[in-house]
């Protein structure tokens, strides 16, 4: 799994901190310091972070990311 963020993002913070909670690892990727995966983020669509990418599939929506965090912790 990959979390994109930023550095200073809440919401980025609280899906962290959920991941961690569920003892899942996760690439952290800050798009303010990787210009390749920006565009990635943007060219999918996206216009804000937090964005979890799980086996090529990718949320942007916080609830459905948290969602899919508890899923796959089970």
């Amino acid at each position: 799994m990959k979390l994109y963020t930023k550095t200073i993002c809440p919401k980025c913070m609280w899906v962290k901190s959920e991941l961690q909670q569920a003892g899942l690892e996760v690439e952290v990727i800050n798009i303010d310091h990787n210009e390749e995966a920006r565009q990635k983020i943007l060219n999918e669509g996206f216009l804000s972070v937090p964005v979890l990418e799980v086996n090529g599939e990718l949320i942007g929506d916080v609830k459905e990311i948290i969602s899919k965090i508890e899923l796959v912790a089970q």
